[in-house]
C-alpha cells in the first residue's frame, strides 16, 4: 500500500470526498492540509512541509498549483511525484486571481501581487509523472507537454478539462511509475 499526500489547487482545499482522492485511495491512504496559495510560495512550500508530515510519504500527488507545489516537494525532499494538469509558470497564471476574491468553499481571499511574483517555474528536477487533458480550459496542455516532455513521463489524455477526467484511466500509469521508481529506473 501507498502512503499518498495529496495536493490541492488554487482557491480549494484538501476534501478526502472528491472523486480525485477517493480514487487515489485505492492505492493507498491520502492524506493531504489545506495550502493557502495567497501566501508567497516559500512559505507555501514550508508550511506544507511542517503541516502534511511528509516524513513516511511514498508520492505526492497535485492538481493545478498542488502540481507545482508536488513537484517543489517532490525535488526538494527526493519523494517521487504525479502532476496533474499542473501550473507550470504560477506567477503567470495566478496573475488573473490577484486581488480579492472567493474560494470555492466560499471563504473570501486577498491575493496580492507580491505573493504572485514570488512563485518559481514548476521543478524539473526529481522523478515526475505529468498527467495531462487535452481539454484542460485554465492551463495549455500542449504548452505544458512541451515545456515538461524532456524532464518527466508526460501522458496526455484526449479530451478532458481542468479538473481532470482521466484519473481512473491513469490509474494504471501511476502505479508503473511507482514500480520503477521504487526500481530506481
Amino acid at each position: 500500500m501507498l502512503n499518498i499526500f495529496y495536493c490541492h489547487g488554487f482557491a480549494s482545499c484538501f476534501d478526502p470526498d472528491k472523486p480525485k482522492v477517493q480514487t487515489l485511495a485505492r492505492l493507498g491512504p491520502v492524506h493531504g492540509c489545506d495550502i493557502e496559495y495567497t501566501r508567497p510560495a516559500e512559505e507555501v512550500l514550508m508550511r506544507t512541509i511542517e503541516k502534511g508530515d511528509l516524513a513516511n510519504v511514498d508520492v505526492v500527488v497535485g492538481t493545478s498549483m498542488g502540481g507545482w507545489l508536488a513537484a517543489s516537494l517532490g525535488a526538494s525532499l527526493g519523494i517521487p511525484f504525479v502532476a496533474i494538469n499542473p501550473a507550470v509558470a504560477p506567477s503567470e497564471t495566478l496573475r488573473k486571481y490577484i486581488g480579492s476574491g472567493v474560494d470555492f468553499q466560499g471563504k473570501s481571499y486577498t491575493l496580492e501581487e507580491d505573493a504572485v511574483a514570488s512563485y518559481w517555474p514548476i521543478s524539473t528536477k526529481g522523478q515526475g509523472l505529468i498527467l495531462l487533458d487535452e481539454g484542460d480550459e485554465v492551463i495549455d496542455a500542449s504548452h505544458t507537454q512541451s515545456v515538461l516532455g524532456d524532464h518527466y513521463e508526460v501522458i496526455l489524455f484526449p479530451g478532458g478539462d481542468h479538473r481532470f477526467a482521466h484519473m481512473e484511466e491513469a490509474l494504471p500509469a501511476i502505479e508503473a511509475f511507482l514500480a520503477r521508481s521504487r526500481d530506481g529506473t
